[in-house]
């Protein structure tokens, strides 16, 4: 696995994206923290009347810090994977003196150790930000620990589902694509399953938030990103304030606990991701070592995932279309979107999957 060549290989096709994936992580976390810290520094110093500052710092992971570090490693493992099948390069590496299994590990490793690297790098900075500014009166950096290992999990996981994904698909567009829609998948049937179960019951507009809720909460247990869906730390300092129906206040008791609203998901939360590695890993060198290069360039490499891939397409499509033309009091609606819009994907797909797509290759 550890040869000179291959390695230098995923250097020269991915050293932009890493790159990028390196200025988005070093931006959104100590850059962003330090940042913070200036700010209440400036804002402590303030002199105005009847002014009073309370330190308050608020770090949740739905800002995009993962959402931004997992596209870069989905474009990653696109330029690694599914950009050599688009320029017709795989054949050419198929050829060198490699196993394909060596092959896959190595443009897996690369990815995981640059993902590792990040996330040590950014632990530290934060912790000696920490350590040398303001946030230090305020602060206790014991929720970050918790932090980083939940994100450094979920990355290797997303990147190794995108490297997955790459080994059954034939180019770019539907590696990434698929990829996409797979990983938000979990969400997105909380809303067509609620809309099916909704239409078909003939329910209030109450008890469809009820499904929603209901069905989001089995769901999200299966989503890669489930360890930091509702993970937060806050210290909020200001205190507890009641007031009149003028506005005038009543009372102001201080606060007996700062990090109240601090959020840390259960640790059992990551068998999750750690499932999607442990199962998708081995899976993707067992496709890649079998990969069928004569369909490169077409949505999906292997023929006999056509026919799983055209019923789970057209069945999310038509409940996608009865859940925007159904309600309440049209169940027949919901069912006239439901048929058209899965006939009308079904022949747009099957168009698709004949389809190649490829660039020019040396």
């Amino acid at each position: 696995m550890f040869h000179k060549a291959l390695w230098m290989r995923q250097w020269k096709q991915g050293k932009y994206i890493i790159l990028l994936f390196w200025l988005i992580s070093l931006y959104q976390l100590p850059y962003r923290y330090y940042k913070a810290a200036q700010m209440e520094l400036h804002q402590s110093k303030m002199k105005i009347d009847d002014y009073t500052y309370y330190y308050s710092y608020y770090f949740q992971t739905y800002d995009g810090v993962i959402l931004f570090q997992g596209a870069a490693l989905i474009a990653l493992a696109c330029f690694l994977i599914g950009w050599e099948r688009n320029n017709q390069s795989t054949d050419f590496l198929f050829a060198m003196p490699f196993k394909r299994k060596d092959i896959f590990l190595t443009k897996w490793s690369f990815g995981v150790l640059n993902i590792i690297a990040v996330q040590i790098i950014c632990w530290i900075s934060m912790y000696g930000i920490k350590n040398i500014s303001f946030h230090i009166e305020y602060q206790i950096f014991t929720p970050f620990h918790r932090y980083f290992l939940y994100a450094t999990v979920v990355l290797v996981a997303i990147y190794t589902f995108a490297l997955f994904i790459g080994t059954i698909t034939g180019n770019v567009f539907s590696q990434s694509s698929l990829t996409a829609i797979l990983l938000f998948l979990p969400y997105g049937l909380v809303l067509l399953i609620s809309g099916f179960v909704y239409s078909n019951t003939q329910g209030s507009v109450e008890a469809l938030g009820e499904i929603e809720h209901q069905t989001h909460k089995y769901l999200q247990h299966a989503s890669i990103s489930s360890p930091l869906e509702f993970f937060s730390i806050v210290y909020d300092y200001h205190p507890i304030e009641t007031f009149d129906d003028y506005g005038n206040k009543l009372s102001s008791v201080p606060q007996d606990n700062p990090m109240e609203r601090t959020s840390l998901p259960s640790p059992w939360t990551l068998l999750t991701p750690f499932a999607y590695i442990m199962i998708f890993l081995p899976l993707s060198i067992f496709l890649y070592a079998r990969t069928p290069n004569e369909h490169n360039g077409k949505i999906l490499l292997f023929p006999s995932l056509q026919k799983w891939f055209m019923i789970c397409t057209v069945l999310c499509f038509g409940l996608f279309g009865g859940r925007v033309l159904g309600g309440r009091d049209a169940l027949l609606s919901y069912y006239i979107g439901f048929f058209l819009t899965s006939i009308i994907s079904y022949f747009i797909f099957t168009r698709l999957l004949k389809l190649k797509f490829a660039f020019g290759g040396k």
